[in-house]
């Protein structure tokens, strides 16, 4: 356990968490800022134009931040993370542009002229600047600076809510609208991206291997947030504004504990690719991470459950009167923190992401099927126990995949 601890601050792991926390503290803030400052159908609406943008946020580039970040780690000469890195940017923000022109596309055929479509083409802006700011992320931790990773994730968390506490204050949800555009491109201040279109050969990998995992990981992370923005999404054709305004609030807390777990895996992943086919080594390192989060998530089931009321009225005299929801999201928090993240990175950095892709599927299906029926009937509560049931599924497959890696699969 203290070696576990200690090689998380070797790795600079104090620089991830700190941009970790910032960036869940801030989010958490901004929620109650913007429950407060804008009604519940200005809210519900920028929400509705976010959750859209979630759709295409993880085919940024195409995935090309992921292979960036994994081909890179494993590089061991200098030389060589350099090529996969300029090749990456390059063709990574040519098909960038691609993905934005079908959101386009699609969201004038989905929602013809109105406000939907008006605020889809605003936040194409904010795509753009995801995936420069995406694949910044990915290019320096495919060199194993965690510390500049970090630096850069905590100026863009401070000035993303220092921006839109401002101009929200000022301007109303235009305000608003326009902080969230244009905060990624702070990016653009403090990291060089470098073009190549040249002709690349790498040494240990093919182009193609490249883009399989590349898009193998975007299809993945798209399909895993369909898990997140679909219960936004259907809440908003059954019931109203006011509820996705509602169930936003109750998921904030929950959902954002996702980073107690993804702070040590986001650290440890470029050496967890290293270190891909010494199952000892990623072994290890999951059995320690258990040990320490088994006290972890005791504490926050006891005072979640203790204090929601308390803790629900800072959002508003509106927001704590379903109690429920919050409490069997928290419980589906502590499934993802001992399950869904750690599996999720572990094949990952073994190449396996298409168990992940397979996991995430079955989940979106069943999601899609039983949704109508359950809001219909259960209302938000029952949403929350779908969410619940898939995440600990999703969970479960991917362990029980990883293992079958680690001990059923002898050419691994």
């Amino acid at each position: 356990m203290i070696t576990f601890i200690t090689n998380f601050f070797k790795q600079s792991g104090a620089w991830v968490a700190s941009s970790f926390f910032v960036s869940k503290i801030s989010a958490f803030l901004l929620t109650i800022f913007m429950a407060r400052i804008l009604s519940q159908s200005d809210f519900g609406w920028v929400m509705y134009g976010l959750n859209y943008l979630g759709f295409f946020i993880p085919f940024i580039g195409l995935g090309s931040s992921h292979g960036t970040l994994r081909f890179a780690a494993i590089a061991q000469d200098k030389l060589e993370k350099e090529k996969v890195i300029q090749y990456s940017f390059s063709y990574g923000l040519l098909l960038n542009f691609l993905v934005n022109l079908i959101m386009l596309v699609l969201a004038f055929i989905i929602f013809g002229k109105g406000n939907q479509l008006l605020i889809v083409s605003v936040f194409s802006v904010r795509l753009l600047g995801f995936f420069l700011l995406d694949q910044a992320k990915a290019e320096m931790r495919g060199r194993h600076n965690n510390k500049k990773f970090g630096q850069l994730d905590l100026i863009f968390n401070l000035i993303s809510l220092l921006s839109a506490v401002l101009f929200s204050y000022f301007f109303g949800v235009n305000g608003y609208i326009f902080s969230l555009c244009l905060s990624p491109f702070v990016v653009l201040l403090f990291h060089r991206f470098k073009f190549s279109f040249s002709k690349k050969i790498f040494a240990d990998f093919t182009q193609k291997e490249f883009w399989r995992f590349s898009i193998s990981m975007a299809l993945t992370n798209q399909i895993s947030e369909l898990i997140f923005l679909l219960d936004v999404f259907f809440i908003g054709i059954f019931l109203n504004n006011t509820a996705i305004a509602q169930y936003r609030i109750y998921s904030v807390i929950p959902f954002n504990l996702f980073f107690l777990s993804a702070l040590f895996f986001q650290t440890a992943y470029p050496k967890l690719c290293e270190n891909h086919q010494n199952n000892k080594f990623q072994l290890d390192f999951l059995y320690n991470f258990w040990k320490l989060m088994l006290p972890i998530s005791i504490l926050i089931l006891v005072f979640g459950f203790s204090f929601s009321e308390f803790i629900l009225k800072f959002f508003g005299g509106d927001y704590y009167k379903n109690i429920a929801v919050f409490r069997i999201l928290l419980v589906a928090a502590v499934g993802v923190l001992f399950l869904r993240t750690p599996f999720g990175y572990l094949l990952s950095s073994k190449g396996k992401s298409n168990y992940n892709l397979v996991a995430s599927s079955i989940s979106v299906i069943s999601l899609v099927v039983f949704i109508k029926p359950v809001i219909l009937n259960f209302g938000l509560e029952g949403v929350a126990w779908l969410s619940l049931c898939n995440l600990f599924l999703i969970g479960i497959f991917q362990m029980i995949s990883y293992f079958y890696i680690v001990y059923g699969d002898s050419k691994t």
